[in-house]
């Protein structure tokens, strides 16, 4: 027979669909958590008079970054059993930087009431806003403290309000919550999912997730899981930075640029002695694309929602472009005049460089998780200093000894 939510004994599960991909790496990979879904057995006619609500808390970074949201308030109709909250995003593709993932949840159950149901609602959208800020403003040292200090007081808010209300509050995971600590090497694939529950013992063995309509919800022998009270939470793994930075536009530009340049060199509408300049540092004030090339790396190193490895790709792939330009350029200005192009400084002999037809297109092979450092694109010092200058910085900024 099914428990009934808030009576049983308190579990975890992990459920991991798909094959194994091996750990979460700090420095490169992102990790999202969502809400998937929640559950409540409890006879129809309780529902008519208690409204369900939560908390999900999310510790990384050996406790440095503590992400807290409201779950919202939900009044069940009829039948119903699971919550509508399905695959709510609780914390956007954040730059995991190492160390244990800790989730805690809490759910509990109030009297209706429709200026309290209101008041947890829009705690919820707050508190959501809150870490999705703290997440896009994140600096190499983490994320602003002064945000994670307005989530952990709205929450606290929250939580005094539960305490607060006409007739109380039960609290169906128990009085602290259900908390888990999970290792970086027990998320080993694009989603890892974690099972919060109290109620019967499961199989973790028989333990699957499947949809249900638009919902997201663990599987026991293959049926929805329809005992005691329970909490559906989906880690998200991805290598790449899925959202939008304000620095992607001006990376497709300069690309754009750099292409324009040698295409202009090409037709004959730039010579190519007048080219070469515009790829070498400004000299005398003259901004050139060296100089944005110089720019754009100082703000993607200093980003600290972008991971290490995909920084170091992205400038490494506008560094091959400018010295495969370079050296495009250059060798077309040999077939013309060897004479003038050895006065331009360019690093190596004229004739070592390929022709304009070497050019290759904008986007650059991306550097998969774990793999080898990228290879080396040029050997002109002042490119590779920009190279390595992301790499160093990030080491800098390093909270300590292990991450």
């Amino acid at each position: 027979m099914a428990a009934k939510a808030g009576e049983g004994e308190y579990w975890y599960y992990t459920i991991q669909p798909g094959g194994d991909d091996g750990p979460l790496l700090p420095h490169q990979h992102y990790l999202g958590v969502d809400a998937a879904a929640w559950f409540l057995n409890r006879e129809d006619g309780w529902f008519s008079k208690w409204t369900a609500s939560g908390t999900l808390e999310i510790s990384l970074v050996g406790g440095l970054e503590r992400y807290q949201a409201a779950l919202g308030a939900f009044e069940l109709q009829g039948s119903a059993r699971t919550a509508p909250v399905f695959d709510r995003p609780v914390l956007p593709d954040r730059n995991y930087r190492g160390g244990p993932i800790t989730l805690c949840v809490s759910l509990f159950a109030l009297r209706r009431d429709t200026a309290l149901a209101g008041l947890l609602k829009g705690a919820a959208s707050a508190s959501l806003g809150i870490v999705a800020g703290m997440v896009e403003t994140a600096s190499l040292a983490g994320p602003q403290l002064v945000l994670g200090a307005a989530g952990a007081s709205l929450i606290g808010g929250v939580s005094q309000l539960l305490t607060s209300a006409p007739g109380g509050a039960e609290h169906l995971l128990g009085q602290g919550g259900l908390e888990v600590t999970l290792s970086p090497e027990q998320v080993r694939g694009p989603m890892t999912y974690v099972l919060f529950h109290r109620g019967t013992p499961l199989d973790p063995a028989r333990l699957a997730v499947g949809a249900s309509g638009a919902l997201t919800c663990p599987l026991h022998d293959g049926r929805e899981l329809a005992d005691g009270a329970w909490l559906l939470v989906r880690l998200r793994r991805s290598a790449r930075y899925a959202g939008a930075r304000g620095w992607f536009d001006r990376e497709r530009a300069l690309r754009a640029a750099v292409e324009n340049l040698v295409d202009d060199v090409r037709t004959g509408a730039v010579d190519a002695a007048d080219a070469l300049p515009r790829l070498r540092p400004g000299a005398g004030g003259a901004e050139t694309l060296f100089d944005d090339l110089r720019a754009l790396r100082q703000i993607i190193q200093l980003d600290g929602a972008i991971h290490e490895a995909e920084a170091k790709e992205r400038v490494a792939g506008l560094v091959k472009r400018l010295a495969d330009a370079r050296a495009a350029v250059a060798g077309h200005a040999a077939a013309a005049s060897p004479a003038r192009v050895a006065r331009g400084g360019l690093s190596g002999a004229p004739e070592s460089f390929g022709g304009l037809e070497s050019f290759g297109g904008l986007e650059s092979a991306p550097i998969e998780p774990g793999g080898a450092e990228p290879p080396e694109t040029t050997t002109d010092a002042d490119l590779l200093h920009e190279q390595d200058s992301v790499a160093e910085a990030r080491r800098a900024a390093r909270p300590g000894p292990g991450f």
